[in-house]
């Protein structure tokens, strides 16, 4: 096995590529495309453990005579859903099921032409939501795609990013780059996993680990959290398209309305 130290730079170009390819691009509509990113965290007290889970759906078309975006974001502690959000194209639905309440804002019109700043007001509202660590799965939504080409920013900010290369002894076409950004006494850290199969011409992102400890009161916080593209029980990418019934939401029986959405922060 070959081994050879990554620049911040080699580093940057290869996530670009990454993050650009975990887009399933719709075979009947080019200038659209969808996927599902999902989010394992455990959290750790001392002696506590809880553990999340969570997954952002996205369809995005470009089209710029008809531009659609929807998105569902669902959280999970344990087996208990604990937030649902839904972009449905006009309104972004934010659903908390212990209480029955969600609230609604609208980012475009009813009918007619899109607003002018339709992207912008689903990315503001959208992301409104999040807090803590589901923030991952906006950050990494925001640089693979949300903005048109895929884009890397930094994940810890200030610190460059290094990484090492790993070459295939049996097969030279097979590279894996492991990428990192992280604090000198690895209190947090991230770490990419991305591998090739074509000399590098194409990245495939396999996953994001996101390491964070902090002091709560006497005890240590431990937040482990993985991002991975989801995929069905062939090993294929989930994709959408644009009438998906994810995208759908209609207000429960006897739910109440909130001024602003609740947010699950963990």
């Amino acid at each position: 096995m070959g081994q050879t130290t990554l620049t911040d730079n080699d580093c940057r170009v290869t996530l670009t590529n990454a993050f650009g390819n975990l887009r399933v691009i719709d075979s009947s509509y080019p200038s659209a495309y969808s996927y599902c990113l999902r989010l394992d965290t455990t959290q750790s007290i001392g002696s506590r453990t809880t553990n999340y889970t969570g997954w952002l759906k996205l369809f995005d078309d470009a089209n710029p005579t008809d531009e659609s975006i929807k998105a569902e974001l669902t959280v999970y502690e344990g087996a208990t859903l604990v937030q649902r959000t839904v972009a449905d194209g006009v309104k972004v639905w934010s659903y908390d099921p212990i209480g029955n309440a969600y609230s609604v804002n609208a980012y475009n019109v009813e009918s007619g032409p899109n607003v002018v700043n339709y992207r912008g007001g689903f990315i503001n509202l959208f992301k409104e939501t999040a807090m803590g660590t589901p923030q991952n799965l906006m950050a990494l939504m925001d640089q693979a795609s949300i903005t048109g080409a895929a884009r890397v920013k930094d994940w810890l900010g200030g610190l460059s990013f290094t990484g090492q290369q790993v070459i295939d002894a049996n097969d030279p076409t097979h590279i894996t780059n492991l990428i990192w950004q992280k604090l000198p006494d690895n209190s947090r850290f991230v770490q990419f996993n991305t591998e090739t199969y074509d000399t590098g011409l194409t990245w495939t992102l396999n996953s994001v680990q996101i390491h964070k400890e902090d002091k709560i009161g006497t005890s240590t916080r431990v937040l482990d959290t993985y991002l991975t593209l989801a995929k069905d029980s062939n090993g294929f990418p989930l994709s959408y398209t644009k009438t998906s019934t994810d995208f759908t939401f209609v207000p429960p029986a006897r739910s109440k309305v909130l001024a602003s959405p609740r947010t699950i922060k963990f």
